[in-house]
């Protein structure tokens, strides 16, 4: 959307056609999204040149990706709508708050997801699905996104509650 004025962004959500604002506000997250799994997949492209194992490997750490971008749409949706209320009732201090609060309660999750991961990563891995002749190589990528997990968390999150500010801007 345009840089419009706070009146005219509540004019156009109050008096356009639905079907107009879905496009409007859906496209843009539709695609976030979009780019996320096209990064799944293009890791998974290039993994697989080396070996099969290494390509397994990389599918079973998906489910483990796609669970921490679960835990952050969570702590993203629930602080965006409670911001993008916030926001529309002119509570600005409150709206800062819940946009902080958000982001650092996504950050300890992620810290706690990557060390109770890493200190139980061989057991994780069983449990998404490794075979011991994947379970090296599963470790290793696993490893990495686990470390990872905080700052991943963290975008998600800030991402959405962008997304949830816009119309407010």
């Amino acid at each position: 959307m345009a840089k419009q004025s706070a009146e005219a962004r509540v004019e156009l959500l109050t008096t356009a056609p639905i079907p107009e604002l879905i496009r409007k506000l859906a496209v843009p997250a539709t695609i976030s999204m979009l780019v996320t799994s096209f990064y799944n997949l293009v890791d998974t492209a290039f993994v697989g040149r080396i070996d099969t194992q290494s390509s397994a490997a990389v599918g079973v750490a998906f489910s483990a990706m796609a669970f921490l971008q679960a835990v952050s749409f969570l702590f993203g949706h629930g602080s965006g709508n409670y911001l993008s209320r916030q926001l529309g009732a002119g509570e600005f201090e409150d709206a800062g708050r819940m946009a902080a609060t958000g982001f650092f309660c996504v950050l300890a999750t992620g810290l706690l997801f990557a060390v109770f991961g890493t200190i139980f990563i061989r057991p994780l891995s069983l449990l998404l699905g490794s075979t011991p002749t994947i379970l090296p190589y599963t470790i290793r990528y696993l490893r990495v996104i686990l470390l990872g997990a905080p700052f991943i968390m963290g975008s998600f999150v800030l991402n959405n509650q962008m997304r949830c500010e816009a119309t407010h801007v």
